[in-house]
């Protein structure tokens, strides 16, 4: 009886862990899908606000990154996992994925412009879309990261 007592603990020991897993997946998911709909949302006003789309290249960058970021975000959001386990979260860390390059690309080619001129544009200053900017991608990169990770790991914990 103390043996049945014992597994059943650590059955729910196991159980545990997996829902806290899961929920670290999911404040990721979400949190990350809100993150790059934001960087996205920052590019729009400045495409549109800030008359970023005069600006060759760039305007067109800023425009792409808008609607790649609300793709990224509507994919984050959807519920995908209906697909199946596998499948979901192969779509999820694709997306993830996408985000990462939307959010990591623009950081890094905003902090490059600071100093440099990229693509025949560069940056002067810190205003407050630029800041922004620079939080929300970073952001935007941890929290899919982690995403990317917490599902890899469920997995490689699966294998082994």
């Amino acid at each position: 009886m103390a043996s049945a007592h014992g597994h059943a603990a650590n059955r729910g020991v196991g159980a545990s862990h997996h829902i806290r897993t899961l929920r670290a997946d999911e404040v990721a998911r979400y949190l990350g899908a809100v993150l790059i709909v934001v960087v996205g949302a920052i590019h729009a006003q400045q495409y549109y606000d800030a008359y970023f789309s005069f600006v060759p290249t760039i305007g067109t960058l800023f425009l792409l990154s808008f609607i790649g970021s609300g793709v990224v975000g509507a994919t984050l959001i959807a519920p995908v996992r209906r697909l199946g386990r596998r499948v979901g979260d192969l779509i999820l860390v694709l997306a993830a994925a996408g985000g990462i390059g939307i959010a990591a690309g623009s950081l890094v080619s905003l902090l490059i412009s600071e100093y440099r001129p990229v693509f025949g544009f560069m940056e002067s200053g810190y205003r407050l879309a630029v800041v922004l900017t620079i939080v929300f991608d970073s952001l935007a990169t941890v929290f899919l990261g982690a995403l990317v990770l917490l599902v890899a790991r469920r997995y490689h914990g699966a294998d082994g």
